[in-house]
Parts: C-alpha cells; sequence; structure tokens
C-alpha cells in the first residue's frame, strides 16, 4: 500500500510537470486573450467589473484576464484549502474556497461569472452549479469541450487525463453535444448571447495538433434572468 502511494505521487508530480511544460501556459494565454475579448464586449465601458472564476486553479487565468482589462475585479473560487504560507500572501485575497455547490457569495454580485473548462468535471451536479451561477451573475462565460462521438470522447478524455489527474480531478465518461449543452443552459434559463465553435490551442505540438480538431473547443456567452430563480 506505501510503495503504491509513492508511485502513484511520483507519477503525478512527472505528469504535472510534463503539462506544465507542453500545455498549460500557451493553453491559459490563447484563452485569456479570448475570454477578455469577450468578457469586454460585456463591459459597456464601467470603470469597475466584477468577475468571477468558479474552479480557478492556479488563478492564472484570472490574472492574466485582469492583465488585459485593468477594469475587471476578480474574485476566484475552487475546491481546495488554501495553506497557511498562501493565505498570509496578498495574491491569494481574492481567493474562497467553495464546495463544490453553493457559491459563496450574494445574488447578482458579479457582472460576469467564468466556467472555465469546470462543467464537464461537475457531474451530477453540472446543473446546481450553472444555476448557482446564474444566481450570482449578469453573465455567464463558459469555455468547455463538444464530443462528437467515441473518438472525440476518448481523446477528449486523454487530454483530461494529462492535465488534471495529476492534480486529483476527476476524468469524466461523456463530454457535451452541441444538443446536450443547449438543453443544458435552457434549463437554467439562460439566453445565448454569442457561441465560438473551434478554438486552436495545440497548434504548438505536432502530435496532438493532428489527434485533435478545433471543434472540440468551444466558449459561449450567455445572459441570465435580471432576478434569480426560484425554485416553485
Amino acid at each position: 500500500m506505501f510503495f503504491a502511494s509513492v508511485l502513484r505521487d511520483f507519477f503525478s508530480e512527472k505528469l504535472v510537470d510534463f503539462h506544465q511544460k507542453t500545455s498549460h501556459s500557451n493553453r491559459i494565454e490563447i484563452l485569456s486573450n479570448l475570454l477578455a475579448l469577450e468578457i469586454k464586449n460585456l463591459a459597456e465601458g464601467e470603470d469597475r467589473f466584477s468577475c468571477l472564476d468558479i474552479g480557478c486553479g492556479d488563478m492564472n487565468l484570472a490574472e492574466l484576464i485582469h492583465g488585459s482589462l485593468p477594469s475587471t475585479q476578480w474574485q476566484c473560487i475552487d475546491l481546495y484549502q488554501l495553506s497557511q504560507e498562501q493565505e498570509n500572501k496578498e495574491r491569494w485575497k481574492k481567493y474562497s474556497t467553495f464546495n463544490g455547490c453553493d457559491i459563496p457569495f450574494d445574488d447578482k454580485r458579479f457582472k460576469v461569472a467564468l466556467l472555465c473548462d469546470v462543467l464537464h468535471h461537475a457531474g451530477a451536479n453540472m446543473a446546481g452549479l450553472l444555476k448557482e451561477a446564474t444566481r450570482v451573475a449578469d453573465y455567464i462565460v463558459i469555455k468547455d469541450h463538444f464530443e462528437y462521438g467515441t473518438v472525440s470522447r476518448q481523446l477528449l478524455r486523454l487530454m483530461d487525463f494529462i492535465g488534471n489527474w495529476g492534480y486529483g480531478v476527476n476524468i469524466p465518461s461523456r463530454y457535451f453535444t452541441p444538443m446536450g449543452f443547449e438543453e443544458l443552459y435552457k434549463q437554467q434559463h439562460l439566453t445565448l448571447v454569442k457561441s465560438i465553435v473551434g478554438i486552436h490551442l495545440y497548434d504548438h505540438l505536432p502530435i496532438i495538433r493532428w489527434l485533435t480538431r478545433p471543434k472540440w473547443q468551444f466558449i459561449v456567452v450567455l445572459k441570465s434572468n435580471m432576478n434569480p430563480i426560484v425554485d416553485n
């Protein structure tokens, strides 16, 4: 048991290191530029623009977007607990831990809630998490994956394994289809503002670029009701 745990930790560390060196930085740079453009279009000339990154990870994405859009003021939430060292650093003052279900902010506290490659990991809580995002924000910006059959599904799972298993994040068995995703957001009475299907994230990786398709990656901007959704 001890040796299995040591082996797992070693493999996790190597996988994280591989992902960081080959893909992570390039990926978030591309996404930050795309997402900043869409968020900017929602700003309407506002001097301060409150944004929430749900499932923020290392917060680098929110910080890169803020670098492009200084008017955005970010709060970030994720599942992990901060270490004592992190709690004492100014950088982490904008971070809060949440339980993956209940977002710890008041109704319509934010102009934008961002869910970047988060919803497909939410499992049975997917609709609940989207509902919570709808409660706290006027607009929801989502980056996620579409599958189009067995090949795309399994390759997306492989990419998810490389990018997330080392961090202890679950790997889903299925991803959104365009029809399934539309059904999900319409259940929350969200209105589609913009859809971008086809994002080139892996052109710098020869083998991955050949295996994957840009149409597996999408960004949507959704508008929520002005009033919180209340169950009947």
